[in-house]
């Protein structure tokens, strides 16, 4: 277990507060992949029982954040190359359908609103800030895939997805040079898809989507993976 530690949580919304403060330290890389989250130490930390803890580690499984193993205990998943390979294959087939289903639905206002995550994304990565940049570039994943109106689908992607992010935001494990240029392949796709959508051209946002999910795919191992 790291050096990580946590302040003590307010009554109010206690469960909330502790899921959102463990994903944010997985996100972070605070908490890194394949470690081991020992209940005890970390209801300590918050100043909470350890049933409260227990509950949030359920609800972050049912996220995809954490890996609870029945007489091991509970660990930040660790992908490898094959497990990224094999969500790639199943976000290949999903995604492009919450983007169709997304430029069918969407409103101005709420094809506003991704144009803003999108320019987000860009500043973070114009600056080098990628917390920025993953923060926002999630984000606007997220917004799509709520606003394709299909839980189920919103759901199963973000279990699926959200990992991925932990893993790239690992500091100091990437091969950085492809992470940036990952980042450039990120920001010209989204600029892609709104354009599509604003054109109302619902074909060609599916296109682009799936193009760029083929070739992330394609770049595991070399640009997207920990190169130790």
């Amino acid at each position: 277990m790291s050096s990580t530690t946590f302040q003590k949580v307010e009554p109010v919304s206690k469960k909330a507060r502790v899921v959102a403060s463990l994903k944010n330290a997985i996100l972070s890389g605070a908490l890194q992949s394949g470690e081991q989250i020992v209940e005890g130490k970390i209801a300590q930390q918050f100043g909470v029982g350890q049933g409260l803890i227990r509950e949030a580690l359920i609800e972050l499984e049912h996220q995809g954040f954490v890996q609870r193993t029945p007489f091991t205990g509970t660990q930040v998943p660790k992908l490898g190359l094959v497990d990224a390979e094999q969500i790639f294959d199943i976000r290949i087939e999903l995604e492009p359908l919450a983007f169709a289903l997304t430029g069918q639905k969407a409103s101005p206002e709420q094809l506003t609103e991704l144009g803003e995550l999108a320019t987000k994304a860009k500043e973070g990565a114009e600056s080098e800030n990628l917390d920025l940049f993953f923060d926002s570039h999630l984000a606007f994943r997220r917004k799509v895939w709520m606003l394709s109106g299909n839980r189920y689908l919103e759901q199963t992607l973000e279990r699926l997805v959200v990992p991925l992010y932990a893993l790239y935001l690992i500091r100091g494990s990437f091969n950085r040079g492809g992470l940036r240029q990952t980042v450039i392949d990120c920001i010209e796709h989204q600029e892609k898809i709104m354009k599509a959508f604003h054109r109302g051209d619902v074909p060609e946002a599916k296109r682009v989507v799936r193009e760029f999910l083929v070739r992330m795919k394609e770049n595991l191992g070399t640009k997207l993976l920990p190169t130790t």
